[in-house]
């Protein structure tokens, strides 16, 4: 039988390797479609040196392009050195605001190939606890694993962060078929390991679609 130790270094060692596949396929699209559009730059300038010619707005449509993956490249990188840094301390102060932004930035492509939309719905005002804020992303990261599992494509699923005195909590809501799954299947051996680890619990509320991850303030 597993330890709790080993459950939580076997579901980290999982995600990271899961968020970083997804990372990096989704920048291999970007310098994709970068390389696609210099090629293209390319074919145009050498159609110019053989005498023809050429709009100018078709050189400014590929530098939108161009420029637009670049960003996107460099807002990837940036959601990237963010989970990196996750791990710098065991214990620290996370605003849950960031955590729920940094959590859909992470698993919006896999939502995508399920054809599911996240909408984040962060606090009005800063919603600080202390505590692992990889351990926090690995448990939050496997329960919207678990949610996109009830619903179908074409859905939504609501996140929202917010106080629950005398804690805080994580709300994924718009989950149909949660009473449908919910027996036998959640929370899991890795859930559990984690939650316990953060002295935090998860509650599936089926009547009301949702699944609601308690908090406390200082772990």
């Amino acid at each position: 039988m597993k330890t709790q130790p080993d459950l939580i270094g076997e579901a980290g060692l999982q995600f990271f390797g899961r968020m970083s596949a997804s990372v990096s396929h989704e920048l291999k699209n970007a310098l994709a479609i970068i390389k696609e559009n210099a090629g293209l730059l390319g074919d145009y300038v050498t159609m110019m040196g053989k005498g023809a010619s050429v709009d100018p707005e078709r050189f400014q449509t590929i530098a939108r392009r161009i420029d637009g993956q670049t960003r996107r490249a460099d807002t990837i990188i940036k959601d990237l050195n963010q989970f990196a840094h996750t791990v710098d301390s065991a214990s620290k102060p996370v605003d849950l605001n960031q955590i729920l932004d940094l959590l859909v930035a992470l698993h919006r492509r896999p939502a995508a190939m399920l054809q599911v939309s996240l909408e984040p719905r962060p606090s009005d005002s800063a919603v600080v606890i202390t505590t692992a804020p990889f351990l926090l992303l690995n448990a939050l990261g496997l329960i919207l694993a678990f949610a996109l599992k009830t619903v179908p494509a074409g859905a939504t699923i609501t996140i929202a962060a917010g106080i629950a005195s005398p804690g805080a909590e994580i709300c994924f809501g718009r989950l149909n078929a949660l009473a449908d799954l919910t027996a036998g299947q959640f929370p899991g051996e890795h859930e559990n390991a984690l939650l316990t680890a953060l002295g935090a619990k998860a509650i599936m509320d089926a009547g009301h679609c949702q699944i609601i991850v308690r908090l406390p303030l200082q772990q």
